[in-house]
């Protein structure tokens, strides 16, 4: 399809805004599932730019790891007819669990605190609460796509609803190892969140 088309023939149509998926042609830029791909590598770069400022070789790991996974599903949204898509989902029940396995090791070992919390205490503790919102809206996102046509993917909705409270109790996990004893609160633990 695109890759036998000249550059400048795409550049073009780039230019008058429009652009293809993997299985359509000529899509306005401003197609909702373009909103989703762009919030979703949003979210990976920005876990990304977390992943190069952290100590920890853990987070560093885990990051690389769900960069990863957010690419595979791009590749698994960037089609407009999701019945037609005949590659194998790779957002599978397993990459949920993983999530679940990491939430639940650093919530063990990292407790949240009371009440919300005002990022900004670190860097990479920062760094990760932005790449969270990203992810949050990006989630937001997946659910208008989801409401209008089915997922290709199931798993896709739940895997970023998971990794947004993983990405939270990350920046959690690498304040306290910074040396911060407790993030600070967005207001006092008198009521309210």
């Amino acid at each position: 399809m695109a890759e036998t088309e000249p550059v400048a023939a795409r550049l073009l149509r780039g230019d008058s805004g429009l652009t293809d998926l993997i299985d359509a042609r000529d899509l306005p830029k401003h197609d909702q599932r373009f909103e989703v791909l762009g919030a979703l590598d949003e979210a990976s770069s920005a876990l990304g730019v977390a992943r190069a400022v952290s100590t920890r070789s853990e987070t560093r790991a885990l990051l690389l790891d769900i960069q990863r996974d957010l690419c595979w599903m791009m590749s698994e949204l960037a089609v407009a007819r999701p019945a037609l898509a005949r590659a194998p989902a790779y957002i599978t029940p397993e990459r949920l669990h993983a999530l679940e396995q990491a939430f639940d090791a650093l919530a063990a070992a990292y407790p949240s605190p009371p009440a919300f919390t005002v990022p900004g205490d670190s860097l990479v503790g920062a760094l990760l609460h932005l790449a969270r919102s990203i992810v949050r809206r990006a989630e937001r996102h997946v659910t208008r796509l989801a409401h209008a046509a089915p997922l290709p993917n199931p798993h896709i909705l739940p895997y970023l609803n998971r990794l947004s409270t993983l990405v939270f109790v990350l920046a959690r996990a690498e304040e306290a190892e910074a040396g911060l004893a407790a993030p600070t609160l967005a207001h006092g633990t008198r009521g309210g969140l």
